[in-house]
């Protein structure tokens, strides 16, 4: 199963990480609920990948490579968004949804849960991988609990805020046996570094057949 959710607080590094995943991948197709596509490419500085806008509602952008969801309402239209593009790419293709949270403002718990459903299933029978977010500690239990029941791998990034900050990920949801399951990170610079055997579970996960 080539999907993951990764769940984090505000600045535990989840954009790096997506960041890192998708140097790894011939394509990327971005979904972004919370920004605009314009906005997106400034902070990527990435004029390749693809960006789904799912937030603007208004096309403000020329450049090719941005698809602007007319009606950010309608959640069948981001699916046949994904499906445009992937129709026409070759090559390992990553697929990133950030972030389901900007989804659930608009949208109640069932409505999201159909759509992530079938976004899955798309990309799963175009032989992509996908990799989606949540904002951790938005959400009441039983939306977490949901949410986390529709992917096989299921990663935290964790922020602890004392005299200086330090930064952990763990495994709470996994395909295999990963021992130990919790570890610490470090950014350095614009790089996230994760323990290697938690970094080499992600990328077997993507990669998989």
């Amino acid at each position: 199963m080539r999907e993951m959710l990764i769940s984090g607080e505000p600045g535990a590094g989840k954009t790096l990480l997506l960041l890192k995943l998708m140097k790894e991948f011939d394509n990327v197709i971005w979904v972004t609920t919370t920004r605009t596509a314009k906005t997106l490419r400034k902070i990527l500085k990435n004029d390749d990948i693809w960006i789904i806008d799912a937030y603007a509602g208004t096309n403000v952008s020329t450049h090719p490579r941005n698809l602007v969801v007319s009606n950010p309402f309608n959640l069948n239209e981001i699916n046949m968004k994904i499906s445009q593009v992937l129709d026409q790419i070759k090559g390992e293709t990553l697929v990133i949804l950030d972030s389901i949270t900007g989804l659930l403002l608009y949208h109640d718990l069932r409505k999201v849960v159909h759509f992530v459903k079938n976004a899955l299933v798309k990309v799963k029978e175009k032989g992509a991988s996908s990799v989606f977010t949540l904002v951790k500690h938005a959400h009441d239990s039983q939306t977490k609990t949901s949410l986390y029941a529709m992917f096989s791998t299921v990663v935290e990034l964790l922020k602890k805020d004392n005299k200086e900050t330090r930064r952990f990920v763990r495994i709470v949801k996994s395909v295999e046996y990963v021992e130990p399951n919790f570890g610490e990170v470090k950014i350095v610079r614009d790089d996230i570094i994760l323990p290697g055997h938690i970094m080499d579970y992600i990328m077997r996960v993507l990669k998989s057949r």
